[in-house]
């Protein structure tokens, strides 16, 4: 679904989540999920228990300890060793069992970044400028009114995105696939941000796009695109790119593809070679 369709912005976060409901034999049931993607009226989860398009079941945030109840929309992948992925929306909007604040839909924002208010811990998903992002990255916080808090307070990213990603979970925030990838094992434990920036990326036939980041790390970022690429193929990036500014290109390279890639849609891993001067 693209931007304009969707009701709220929508983020790559990994989260644990318990699964309750009927099956189709009519016995109780209950079951491990992790979400892929979520927004703030459903998600896309991967879940060992199969599911059924239009069945209502329950959904627990352990973390937080909220619950609410979901429609299966319907399968968004094949089954993979009995782990299959799902689409679900939430029959109340009102209920935020993501504990995430998203904002709504606007045109012409550069930035949507989810941060934490470092007074309540609240989280939410910030439409920042570039000259904030590049305060945030620098300073490591920004001063920003908070709700909940009803005062201007300092937001930083998430504590959870500094921790180490470990083999032990592939399905950590910011993965573009499970499974091993031309990433090293050491790479696996940079941590990633969740931030949707433009970038600018040039392959080296000359062909030029404007993108928008799933999730950024030290060594290279997430993006999804319209077009093409092949895995070890080679680009040539500006992120975050800011059509005001003379930013240096940085030399990158396509390391994996998203198990979510479509004709319509791709979404893919990048990793950082160097810097042009």
């Amino acid at each position: 679904m693209e931007l304009g369709q969707r009701r709220s912005l929508r983020i790559r976060f990994s989260i644990p989540v318990v699964l309750r409901g009927v099956d189709e034999d009519g016995r109780p049931f209950e079951a491990a999920g992790r979400t892929i993607t979520l927004n703030q009226h459903g998600a896309r989860l991967q879940a060992g228990h199969r599911l059924r398009p239009g069945q209502t079941i329950s959904v627990t945030n352990p973390a937080s300890g909220a619950e609410a109840e979901f429609r299966v929309i319907g399968p968004l992948a094949p089954p993979l060793d009995e782990v299959g992925e799902w689409g679900i929306e939430c029959l109340h909007a009102d209920q935020k069992i993501w504990k995430i604040d998203f904002p709504p839909l606007a045109e012409g924002s550069d930035a949507h970044i989810l941060l934490e208010c470092r007074h309540c811990r609240a989280m939410t998903l910030q439409s920042l400028s570039l000259v904030e992002v590049e305060v945030l990255e620098t300073a490591g916080l920004l001063t920003k009114p908070c709700a909940h808090c009803g005062k201007s307070t300092p937001w930083g990213y998430p504590p959870q995105v500094f921790q180490a990603r470990t083999q032990a979970d592939p399905a950590a925030a910011g993965d573009v696939t499970g499974g091993d990838s031309l990433l090293t094992k050491n790479r696996r434990k940079m941590y990633r941000k969740q931030a949707q920036l433009p970038v600018r990326v040039r392959d080296y036939f000359g062909e030029i796009e404007m993108a928008q980041t799933e999730n950024i790390s030290p060594d290279g970022f997430c993006f999804s695109s319209l077009h093409e690429y092949q895995v070890g193929q080679g680009i040539v990036v500006i992120c975050p790119f800011d059509a005001a500014l003379e930013k240096a290109e940085a030399l990158a390279r396509i390391v994996r593809i998203g198990p979510e890639s479509h004709p319509e849609r791709y979404i893919y891993g990048v990793r950082y070679d160097q810097v042009l001067r």
